[in-house]
């Protein structure tokens, strides 16, 4: 157990001298590895081994959408959609920010590209109207969470990949629970409104600006209903799900907008290359560590510490929960899914909880470390884009974390909410 704490002690260290999270990952690894008496050889293997998959495939389709996506300017649509929705209501930009959110995530998975694209745009429109920075990047961190979670989601490929579970019902899983927590921030802005005592101007409601609106944004509130369409049906397999929403991204700017130019191909391929090098790198760096841990049976230790010490189902999740919260304060959630979904996985079946219903809520957890700091990439981006210090942001960011546990707890209680689509759908 001493070595494993040295582990991650040496982990942190990297991280705190600022080496990026694959480098620290990797660097760690290579040095336990050695100081195991193992050859080099076994980090290379482990490495290609840990990204070797079609599984994996979706990640850099979806990425590329996800840069097709606001460079055809459907952001922007969608943007205007949900501003004629619920602009009119106190909170305005606030509840703007939280729905695209919500229909964005069900585009592209990404919840770094969320804070960026749809923080690019509203942080410095909500600053404009008078709202302060650390409301709007509350707001708009919090909602980034959201991506992760309604499908497509990239954490959700992560973890069907890691435990073999179906990916299409770990998708239709996190559909209701996404709503739900979508549905709670927007509660949150409401009551932070008030409490703030802002008089903004809000958009007028119109029901003839809202169909107006819904109309010239088809094009873009199409595209998430097809792509789960085709999921939910069986048309294509979620991997393919992320050619089928580059293929009509491009469609879209090219044809319907044609906001998109041939000239911008080159940049979007090599920014996607760029962010799917370093989601690869950091599973890869992740693979490396995990094996680590495994031969130091850390992995089974936690797993019979729960099964055999905590006994109950309940204290058991609350464990779970403490354990990646705080690793989340410190390590990416691709980081925490690559070395602790197989033994979430084995912790759930052993206390008869569906698989799909437990890993929903687990990923769910898992992606609370990226907006928690130090080393929260949404919080991260979303401080970047309104210049404002992390620390600052910390308060206000924290009734959108509670939204996030509430709805972790309720679908604890009632598993239906995780489990009832996925089941409607697949039998």
């Amino acid at each position: 157990m001493l070595v494993t704490l040295l582990i991650f002690l040496v982990l942190l260290a990297f991280i705190f001298l600022g080496f990026p999270i694959f480098m620290a990952l990797l660097i760690t690894g290579i040095i336990f590895i050695v100081a195991g008496g193992n050859s080099l050889d076994l980090t290379i293997i482990k490495m290609f081994g840990s990204v070797n998959s079609l599984s994996l495939l979706a990640i850099p389709f979806f990425v590329t959408a996800g840069n097709i996506i606001m460079r055809a300017k459907i952001t922007d649509k969608l943007v205007n959609f949900a501003n004629a929705a619920v602009g009119f209501l106190p909170g305005g930009l606030g509840h703007v920010n939280v729905l695209t959110s919500m229909i964005f995530g069900g585009i592209q998975g990404s919840g770094c590209a969320d804070a960026a694209a749809i923080g690019g745009m509203l942080i410095p429109a909500m600053e404009k109207q008078g709202y302060d920075k650390d409301y709007a990047v509350a707001v708009t961190a919090g909602s980034s969470m959201l991506s992760p979670i309604i499908p497509p989601s990239i954490a959700m490929i992560l973890y069907a990949y890691y435990t073999e579970v179906p990916i299409g019902r770990m998708f239709m899983g996190g559909l209701v629970p996404g709503i739900i927590i979508g549905l709670m921030q927007m509660g949150v802005v409401y009551m932070e409104y008030r409490l703030r005592h802002y008089d903004i101007p809000r958009t007028k409601f119109s029901i003839l600006n809202l169909l107006r609106t819904g109309w010239h944004s088809l094009g873009a509130l199409l595209m998430p209903l097809i792509i789960l369409s085709g999921i939910c049906f069986g048309i294509v397999t979620p991997t393919e799900s992320g050619v089928l929403a580059i293929v009509y991204g491009l469609f879209y700017g090219f044809v319907i907008t044609k906001s998109l130019k041939w000239r911008d191909i080159p940049s979007i391929l090599v920014e996607s290359a760029i962010t799917t090098a370093v989601v690869y790198m950091t599973i890869a760096g992740a693979g490396v560590l995990s094996n680590v841990l495994v031969r130091l049976h850390f992995q089974s230790e936690v797993e019979n510490f729960a099964i055999n010490v905590l006994g109950n189902p309940v204290a058991v999740v609350i464990f779970l929960c403490i354990v990646f919260v705080i690793l989340g304060m410190f390590l990416d959630p691709t980081v925490i899914i690559a070395m602790f979904a197989a033994t979430v996985l084995s912790i759930g079946n052993a206390f008869g909880f569906d698989p799909i219903h437990f890993g929903v809520i687990m990923v769910i957890v898992m992606q609370l470390g990226a907006i928690t700091p130090p080393v929260g990439t949404f919080l991260f981006i979303s401080c970047g884009v309104a210049h404002l210090p992390m620390e600052k942001s910390i308060k206000p960011l924290l009734p959108y974390i509670a939204t996030v546990l509430i709805a972790m707890v309720l679908a604890f209680i009632f598993p239906g909410i995780v489990t009832w689509l996925p089941n409607l759908i697949y039998g």
